[in-house]
């Protein structure tokens, strides 16, 4: 007999704010051109520009998703695309003008 597991808690899938793959792949884009942390309502302008526009819930799920894998950081000024980053340097973004 087979071993039932417990059905894993989800974490970043929420009600009305289940994005799809090709609205993940459109973010990370559009974080990648930008040359500069940009705003929620930005990203939102340059989706809705490229006739992909999403709600913010679905955007939200999907910066909180790269937010927590270390892939984007949030600052005052907005979301910057963090490229493939050592721990020492993600940590030291993030503690900013701290050190």
């Amino acid at each position: 007999m087979p071993v039932l597991t417990p059905i894993p808690r989800l974490r970043y899938a929420r009600r009305g704010a289940n994005p799809t793959l090709e609205m993940v792949e459109y973010v990370r884009a559009a974080l990648v051109a930008a040359a500069e942390p940009v705003s929620r309502n930005g990203l939102l302008r340059v989706l809705a520009e490229w006739r992909h526009a999403t709600t913010r819930r679905s955007l939200n799920a999907v910066l909180g998703f790269f937010i927590a894998h270390g892939l984007v950081e949030e600052g005052p000024r907005g979301v910057l695309w963090l490229p493939t980053t050592t721990p020492a340097v993600l940590q030291a973004f993030r503690a900013g003008r701290r050190l």
